[in-house]
């Protein structure tokens, strides 16, 4: 009888591995914190948004750094990932309100129903904003990186979240609050609230981009320095060398 076989971790593909934790953590928090719209005035307007803007802008920072260190490919795969965790959470969705409620349970079905009911809705415009944003993220983030030869990680970050922001904004808020509520029979917000919103996360979501540019630099920076590269290196640049299977190679994951 053949003996299991344990594969060891290269420590490369560890910090890839966190980043693809945090990403799909928040990715997956915004589904459930979307249901509540907040109301906030910046600079004397004021605005609407979904719970959620920080912890979905969080993605763009996470895939932004894998962007950076681990390139296109490895940025690519955690889109992927993040979008089947997505198909999985509302396999699960659908399951628990499925089964029948205790006499006891601490939430009403009519409440348990509001909460995690709407976040069926929320998920499946979730998971069209998201493959589309996500993907346009990516592409623009190595786009800029071409153009600019390597340099200004800044501007790729921002000009590249940005813009994907933007996408993912319209497409989200118009399918969860609107388009999607009014297919299932849901609550169906009227167009010029779905502006209002829009506009509102909008702002939020630019000023959250403009904010994180730091932390980009010291996600870089953490990453590279665990795994014992300069600041000016990229990692298509490092040396092959022998992999098994797990280990990164050249900057890729295997």
């Amino acid at each position: 009888m053949t003996e299991p076989v344990e594969v060891s971790i290269d420590r490369r593909a560890i910090p890839y591995a966190v980043l693809v934790g945090l990403f799909t953590g928040s990715l997956v928090a915004s589904n459930y914190l979307a249901s509540k719209i907040f109301q906030a005035d910046i600079l004397g307007y004021k605005i609407f948004a979904p719970a959620a803007v920080l912890a979905y802008a969080a993605t763009f920072l996470f895939t932004d750094i894998i962007s950076e260190v681990y390139g296109k490919e490895a940025s690519g795969k955690a889109v992927l990932i993040g979008f089947f965790t997505e198909i999985i959470v509302l396999f699960y969705n659908w399951f628990a309100l499925k089964l029948p409620y205790a006499p006891f349970s601490p939430a009403s079905p009519e409440t348990y129903r509001v909460v995690v009911g709407s976040s069926g809705t929320v998920i499946a415009a979730s998971l069209t904003a998201y493959i589309i944003s996500q993907t346009h993220d990516v592409y623009a983030f190595h786009f800029w990186k071409k153009a600019t030869r390597g340099k200004w990680l800044w501007l790729r970050n921002n000009a590249s979240t940005m813009v994907s922001q933007f996408i993912d904004t319209v497409i989200f808020i118009s399918l969860a609050f609107n388009i999607y509520p009014a297919l299932v029979g849901g609550k169906v917000l009227p167009w010029n609230v779905i502006g209002n919103i829009i506009i509102g996360q909008y702002i939020v979501k630019w000023l959250i981009a403009l904010g994180d540019t730091p932390f980009v630099y010291l996600g870089t920076y953490l990453v590279r320095h665990y795994l014992g590269l300069e600041s000016s290196q990229i990692i298509g640049a490092l040396p092959e060398q022998p992999t098994r299977t797990g280990e990164v190679r050249s900057g890729t994951l295997s």
